[in-house]
């Protein structure tokens, strides 16, 4: 009982009972494993039927849910947003707005395709949360990014056993085939959650010395490994060289950093065998698909080449303003193997051939601003993040179960940010 006083004692102390620090505790630490079953069926174009997705619209609801009040309460507190970043977002917003209007399905760009949700608001709501993280201190964003890391390895370990057929999160019928996918909607989401937070685990570790980051970093890690996914693990290797260059100088990082190689090289040797050699053929294959790759073959990357090069050959029809938001479905690009291609395999072709050059112009040059050198640990954290997150999306998508959490990594790096550069309030 005095442990659990001591606790609110503590949290009214650091302010940890404000709205604003629930709302992103709440983003960060319980969103990633909203998994709601339900037997909703939702009428698409021409009539389809798409059947109840677990991951998708469950958690849409809960993002506009938490960022309407976000949005209220950043109104009621007259939070200013007078920096220079902001430039380049408006105009990404006004874009985004511009290519819905111009879209051929209006509530498809505005709310998404039932199989994506991520439509303009999904993008507007995400904003909100940006523009909330960016009001954070050094210390809760330290205790966000701890309880973010926390529920990655929560998703990691349902992942593990789901590697091992164990399965304690229902999926639709479509998604009964898939190996490890923790509480994301597909392994290649499972891959690109935990190459996003692998580098804050890892760093978390060598700042403090605690075993207790050292176990998350081993818990993601293995997340990362069982997702199979080729594109998010070379994205993490660059997570990985980022660290690397930082603690160059750092000798009494050096020791905490090769004692983490040292462990993540064995955690691949003990699990190469097992699953019948699964994640050594996946391993194996990455040889093979960059070979397809320069040979120009359409099979490389699960046909990512073919939708990338059709997908090109849509722009000098829509590049001004793109087909709308979330709306390449409606092109009816199908592979080879018949199935249709609702998105390009890469944010940034997905935003030019959705919403224009003109919008991804914007949205570059709003990320330039979090891609400059950082100040001090917690940005160069965030800087890991937001790189090895940029970096998985050019053979990856955007979706609404992590997208929040990127957006609010922007936040936060805004924050960590001692310098300003302030301009005339534009809100």
């Amino acid at each position: 009982m005095d442990y659990i006083k001591n606790w609110l004692s503590n949290c009214k102390k650091d302010d940890l009972f404000n709205i604003r620090f629930i709302i992103l505790w709440f983003m960060v630490s319980i969103y990633p494993l909203a998994v709601i079953p339900h037997p909703l069926y939702i009428s698409f174009f021409n009539g389809t039927v798409v059947p109840p997705g677990y991951f998708y619209l469950p958690r849409y609801v809960i993002l506009a849910f938490i960022a309407i009040i976000a949005l209220i309460i950043l109104i009621k507190d007259r939070v200013p947003v007078n920096h220079s970043v902001f430039i380049p977002l408006i105009f990404f917003i006004i874009f985004i707005i511009i290519s819905s209007f111009n879209a051929p399905v209006q509530i498809t760009a505005w709310v998404g395709s039932p199989y994506r949700y991520t439509g303009a608001s999904t993008y507007f709501f995400c904003i909100i949360l940006f523009i909330l993280a960016s009001t954070c201190s050094a210390e809760k964003t330290e205790k966000l990014l701890r309880s973010m890391l926390i529920t990655g390895a929560v998703v990691s370990i349902l992942a593990l056993l789901q590697y091992f057929n164990i399965n304690l999160v229902p999926h639709t019928a479509t998604g009964k085939a898939l190996i490890s996918y923790g509480t994301m909607p597909h392994p290649n989401f499972l891959g690109t959650y935990t190459s996003f937070l692998l580098p804050a685990s890892v760093l978390f570790f060598m700042r403090t010395q605690k075993k207790l980051f050292l176990i998350l970093s081993i818990l993601i890690y293995i997340g990362l490994l069982v997702s199979l996914c080729r594109g998010t693990w070379l994205a993490s290797l660059a997570g990985i060289l980022i660290i690397a260059f930082y603690i160059r100088k750092k000798q009494d990082h050096k020791r905490n950093f090769f004692f983490v190689l040292l462990i993540f090289t064995a955690i691949i040797m003990v699990l190469l065998p097992l699953r019948e050699s699964t994640l050594l053929n996946r391993i194996f294959s990455i040889s093979g698909e960059v070979a397809k790759g320069v040979n120009m073959n359409h099979q490389a990357g699960t046909y990512r080449l073919f939708i990338w090069e059709h997908v090109i050959r849509l722009l000098p029809h829509f590049w001004a303003f793109g087909v709308g938001p979330d709306s390449l479905i409606y092109a009816m690009l199908k592979t080879p193997i018949n199935e249709i291609a609702d998105k390009a395999h890469n944010i940034y072709l997905e935003i030019a051939v959705t919403m224009g050059v003109f919008a991804l112009a914007s949205y570059l040059a709003f990320l330039s601003f979090f891609l400059k050198k950082w100040k001090n640990e917690i940005g160069l954290t965030l800087f890991a993040m937001i790189a090895v997150y940029l970096i998985q999306g050019f053979s990856n998508i955007d979706v609404v179960p992590i997208m929040p959490l990127f957006w609010i990594a922007l936040g936060l790096s805004l924050a960590s940010r001692k310098e300003t550069a302030p301009i005339k309030p534009l809100i």
